[in-house]
């Protein structure tokens, strides 16, 4: 059973972005059923870890060069998203550092919570706001590039 199932309101009308960000709900419902057992095997949270490490590279290239391809894309948004970007990175190399010292325990799981709170707050902060705002200027539908071109 998922926690969050995939749904229209998360599209950004890129294909390759949705797709993308399809994987990443994947991945937090791995860390819901994860959670589930009393204390997560620690090579399955590795293995989100790991994922993410790649996703980071992936999703967040394609975002970046489609940012800095698009005409007329604002500077101000652009550094805004890349220090989200840098956020998320940070976030999933300090999970890392954690799970060096994960002994499948009590306080294990609290960490596994953690990193699930945090990909929770990213789903609904970053997808669904800056990615939103950003898909915008990519789909030529924001009013500041439809009034600029009147």
């Amino acid at each position: 059973m998922s926690f969050i199932k995939w749904q229209d309101e998360f599209l950004v009308g890129i294909p390759e972005i949705d797709a993308q960000h399809e994987q990443l709900i994947e991945t937090l419902n791995r860390l819901h059923a994860l959670l589930r057992s009393k204390t997560p095997p620690k090579e399955e949270v590795y293995d989100v870890l790991e994922f993410l490490n790649h996703y980071t590279i992936e999703h967040f290239g394609t975002e970046e060069t489609k940012m800095r391809e698009t005409p007329g894309f604002p500077q101000d948004l652009l550094e805004r998203h890349l220090k989200q970007h840098r956020y998320f990175v940070d976030k999933v190399q300090e999970f890392r550092g954690v799970l060096d010292d994960y002994h499948e325990g009590l306080n294990e799981r609290r960490n596994v919570l953690d990193l699930f709170a945090f990909l929770s707050y990213w789903l609904c902060e970053h997808i669904m706001k800056i990615d939103k705002e950003t898909a915008r200027y990519f789909n030529g539908t924001n009013p500041n590039i439809l009034e600029a071109s009147a």
